[in-house]
């Protein structure tokens, strides 16, 4: 399912991704904001939240193309371990990273999370993007994972896309025309949760949240970058995956803008903490 998604072409990905290759929500300090300063922003952002440093071991699950990884490492020294289903993203993030000479400080692996086993192996963990193609059932399985890998007090950082919780729980995960669309020609067993059962199934798995962000407007204003993007490169992205995928893309990105945009789906960035007794040990000021 990750590979029908992401294994379509890194040149096409290339055509609307700003040079860093993020496919989830920038930091636009404004509406001015280009996509490119406002991924690098959204980078640092993301390694500021973990307070990563020269002593942390970082495990990036799900790490894309590898911007993320070589941010975390150049900027900040920490280790990086990513791990991808995707064969096309971690041949160009390997790539990235020998070019970059961070092969000491980065290893990216082709690897399901799931089968690495070392306890209390990180410091700190993320996840950008990743979590939608996890599935509801699943959800105990991998937040009692991540808990498992962490050490104590350690750090995770939390970036997915969520629904709106209806009145009636019961009905949450009745099918509605979008998703049956996004599930059949986008992200086959994608589905998404609402953030309080985000933030309770954090708690339950014995990690204690620490920060909440929306990033709505955020992903509205990446998606109107990324569709105006591929518009403007139509013939190549054509050339490269043919005309029904492009259209596809298109509908696909104009769908979720929408989505953001009238408040329908929602995206939150959310900082946790493996709990132990006292205080955290973390930055007072949310600076």
């Amino acid at each position: 399912m990750v590979g029908f998604h992401y294994d379509v072409s890194n040149e096409f990905y290339e055509l609307f991704l700003d040079p860093e290759m993020q496919y989830s929500p920038g930091y636009f300090a404004s509406e001015t904001t280009t996509l490119a300063e406002a991924q690098v922003a959204k980078l640092d952002r993301i390694c500021r939240k973990l307070e990563l440093s020269g002593d942390d071991w970082l495990l990036d699950i799900g790490c894309g193309w590898g911007g993320l990884a070589c941010h975390a490492a150049l900027r900040f020294g920490c280790r990086v371990h990513g791990v991808s289903l995707s064969k096309e993203q971690l041949d160009y993030a390997q790539a990235k990273v020998d070019r970059l000479g961070l092969g000491n400080k980065v290893t990216l692996e082709l690897k399901d999370f799931r089968s690495l086993s070392s306890a209390g192996l990180y410091s700190k963990i993320v996840q950008v993007g990743m979590f939608e193609h996890v599935g509801i059932d699943n959800h105990d399985a991998y937040f009692q994972h991540v808990h498992h890998l962490m050490r104590e007090g350690g750090l995770y950082l939390h970036d997915a896309i969520t629904r709106r919780a209806p009145r009636n729980l019961k009905t949450f995960r009745d099918s509605t025309p979008y998703m049956r669309v996004i599930n059949r020609y986008i992200f086959p067993g994608g589905e998404l949760d609402y953030v309080g059962l985000t933030i309770t199934n954090l708690e339950r798995h014995n990690f204690e949240v620490r920060d909440v962000e929306s990033m709505r407007e955020h992903y509205y204003l990446s998606l109107k970058n990324w569709s105006e993007a591929l518009y403007s490169h139509y013939a190549t992205a054509e050339t490269l995956v043919g005309a029904d995928r492009v259209r596809l893309w298109l509908l696909y990105l104009a769908l979720s803008a929408m989505g953001f945009w009238r408040g329908a789906i929602y995206d939150f960035q959310i900082v946790a903490r493996k709990r132990s007794t006292g205080l955290a040990g973390l930055q007072v000021g949310r600076a």
